[in-house]
């Protein structure tokens, strides 16, 4: 299997193990010779006869394993920006607001070809969000420790995402380093930032939509006729604001 991380999964639980040591888990020990030789799907047993199947980490699993900052954009909202924005094979993502570059490495994590330049004004957090991104296995990825308002070098590209308190401050400096027909994103926490957005936008932008995604998890447990919502669903994390370079001025 690739990489040092392997991800060990029966139906009642889950290890995320470095291939490089011996593991000691609540189930016995796992020898690292024995993980080295694993490939995806197949099974092995600690030592104390526990059996788990070895299966490549994908972003979900890879997601509770990254250092948390405060505030992270989730998975349902990533989702959106990825689609929105049209983000695909060879697309240049300019990202302002790293954090624990969870955002910089699930959109990097989907091609080779895309290449993320992500911005952070914050040393520590381009710190964790570097850590973060090893632990995904990524090269594609540039984190650069800048305030965007101030502007930047890079140019020509095809889409942004805006994960910064006053994103009105920083859309006029940076518009000129996006192509005609990039889309931008700003994810906002209060509706009176989106507001202020809205009211400061250039002229070269038009508004393709405001949403705001409210996702209800479910509790399962069939065997105990138990199917119901579960009481500390995340409702509200954000609203996203698309909008998309129409002209050059």
């Amino acid at each position: 299997m690739k990489g040092k991380k392997i991800l060990l999964i029966n139906k009642d639980s889950f290890l995320f193990l470095d291939s490089e040591k011996d593991s000691n888990t609540q189930f016995g020990i796992i020898k690292s010779k024995d993980l080295k030789k694993l490939k995806n799907g197949s099974k092995i047993k600690t030592h104390t006869g526990v059996e788990f199947y070895a299966v490549e980490p994908s972003n979900p699993d890879l997601i509770k394993k990254v250092i948390r900052l405060p505030q992270i954009i989730t998975l349902k909202d990533i989702g959106s920006i990825v689609m929105y924005l049209g983000i695909k094979n060879g697309s240049k993502v300019f990202d302002a607001g790293s954090g624990s570059g969870i955002n910089a490495c699930v959109i990097a994590s989907l091609s080779n070809e895309i290449k993320v330049y992500s911005y952070e004004i914050r040393r520590d957090f381009i710190k964790v969000a570097t850590k973060n991104s090893k632990l995904f296995g990524l090269d594609n990825i540039k984190f650069i420790n800048k305030d965007v308002r101030e502007g930047i070098k890079e140019k020509n590209f095809t889409c942004g995402i805006l994960d910064i308190p006053e994103p009105w401050s920083a859309i006029p400096v940076i518009q000129k380093n996006f192509s005609v027909g990039a889309r931008i994103v700003t994810y906002s926490p209060s509706i009176i930032q989106v507001e202020k957005t809205l009211r400061n936008l250039p002229k070269c932008f038009k508004v393709e939509r405001l949403i705001q995604n409210n996702e209800v998890n479910w509790k399962v447990e069939i065997d105990k006729d138990i199917l119901r919502p579960e009481t500390n669903s995340v409702y509200h994390t954000g609203f996203l604001l698309f909008i998309r370079k129409t002209s050059k001025e």
